[in-house]
């Protein structure tokens, strides 16, 4: 008679071979397709087939890295890389809904459930027979783009509040020199980035930087003030060393090292803010030429060429670099290295979303959306199209969805918000000259705040 079966077992693949034995009428084949419980509710839309394309892709290896833990591919390990994380985390807040945000949650406590007693941490967690800690990843972790951003997005304070203890154990492990720089910290694994010409002193010195600023910004949320002045007196140490110590007029570079200048240093330097706007110049040579950096710290890269109001190049840049794994036909999602196989890294998987930090650029600079106050209660819109002209982009807040279109034209920039209830939006306009501002149709001078409504914000050149 007809029968049916289905396998209950998740699989991963690109193909589906059935053997059937003869004498058998096949009615029907399917496939059931499994995930997270989530939903795409943030979107990106532009002029730009390149971006669009990147943004789609990046947000389908994203979602395929989700289980019950988020993990660096479907078809290798399916483990928990802490440094990964760090990245998915941040597309999520701006890909998916806000059922996403549990297993941001889920992958912070984890990390710090997992704390040795000597204080250090490590990753993937949960663990079976691995217990190496690759300190730049716990960093970033731990930091301003783990565990505060985390809270910026979510609101979430009672987890940041279970965790700054532990935190504050693992930093006080680093050891310094007189100056205030970090020593390098050997962990289980000393990483710092696939590929070649790794600064490593100074990779490990930025990601220390961001340490402290995420849990300065956090101490403060908490009341710990005290604590909050040690950690920015420390920053400002480490900041002037690094500066004094490791630029030399063109980039950062430590003067032992004898490789070619490092591009992932220069754009944490930025991102950071150690590096002063004086030397962006220098900073972006450097970045037009040197492409050492992984599509891991590629995210970095773009997101500096952006804080240095250079949107073209940072297109441009990111085009070069993610052309031929966005126009690949067959794939629907992002590789681990430039290439597949034998071109690739680590073995080289065709799903790594750890690559896909291109979608949060998109969203937050290119459009411009970014939580002020933890939680959206605040927020900025300040785009930057460059010579685009124009884009989209939709953010599934805490607060409900934020929307932004903006239309760039030689006569006028028109830019269309949706700011949600018991929220306000601080808008930046493209950096230009404007005759005059209209907002809803009536002239307007002075700072832009928008509160709950939409709004149309226009710019007359």
């Amino acid at each position: 008679g007809v029968q049916e079966y289905e396998n209950p077992g998740w699989l991963n693949g690109h193909w589906v071979y059935y053997l059937i034995p003869e004498g058998v009428e096949v009615l029907d084949v399917k496939y059931r397709e499994t995930g997270y419980a989530t939903d795409f509710a943030g979107s990106f839309r532009s002029s730009d087939a390149f971006l669009n394309g990147l943004w789609e892709k990046a947000r389908r290896t994203l979602y395929i890295t989700m289980r019950d833990t988020y993990m660096d591919c479907p078809d290798r390990e399916r483990a928990q890389w802490t440094g990964d994380a760090v990245l998915e985390a941040e597309e999520a807040f701006y890909a998916l809904d806000t059922a996403s945000h549990a297993l941001a949650s889920k992958w912070l406590h984890e990390l710090i459930g997992w704390q040795r007693e000597d204080g250090s941490l490590f990753a993937p967690v949960p663990a079976g027979n691995w217990d190496k800690e690759l300190p730049d990843q716990v960093l970033a972790s731990i930091g301003y783009y783990g565990l505060w951003t985390y809270y910026l997005h979510t609101g979430d304070r009672q987890t940041i509040a279970d965790l700054y203890p532990a935190v504050q154990r693992y930093l006080a492990l680093w050891e310094k020199t007189d100056k205030g720089l970090v020593k390098i910290r050997q962990g289980g694994w000393l990483w710092g980035d696939w590929g070649e010409n790794k600064d490593m002193l100074l990779i490990f010195n930025m990601w220390y930087y961001l340490a402290l600023k995420g849990n300065a910004l956090m101490a403060d949320e908490l009341g710990l003030h005290d604590e909050a002045t040690k950690h920015r007196q420390a920053m400002n140490a480490l900041a002037a060393a690094f500066n004094d110590r490791f630029w030399n007029g063109a980039a950062y570079r430590d003067p032992d090292y004898t490789g070619e200048t490092d591009d992932r240093v220069q754009a944490l330097a930025v991102v950071s803010g150690v590096a002063e706007p004086a030397k962006y110049p220098a900073i972006m040579k450097v970045l037009q030429h040197e492409e050492h950096a992984s599509p891991y710290m590629e995210k970095y890269v773009f997101e500096a060429m952006y804080i240095m109001s250079e949107p073209d190049a940072a297109v441009e840049r990111h085009k070069k670099r993610f052309g031929k794994m966005v126009s690949n036909d067959y794939f629907t999602t992002l590789f681990e290295g430039w290439g597949i196989g034998s071109e690739g890294f680590g073995g080289g998987t065709v799903n790594h979303a750890w690559s896909g930090g291109g979608l949060t650029v998109l969203s937050s600079r290119l459009c411009g959306i970014r939580p002020l106050t933890p939680g959206y209660r605040d927020f900025l819109i300040a785009p930057q199209p460059g010579k685009l002209e124009h884009a989209s982009a939709t953010v599934a807040s805490v607060k409900g969805e934020i929307s932004v279109s903006f239309h760039n034209a030689s006569a006028q920039f028109t830019l269309e918000l949706t700011v949600p209830e018991g929220t306000t939006a601080t808008v930046q306009l493209p950096a230009a000259e404007y005759q005059r501002i209209t907002v809803n149709g009536r002239e307007h001078n002075g700072a832009l705040t928008l509160r709950s409504g939409r709004w149309t914000v226009i710019g007359f050149h």
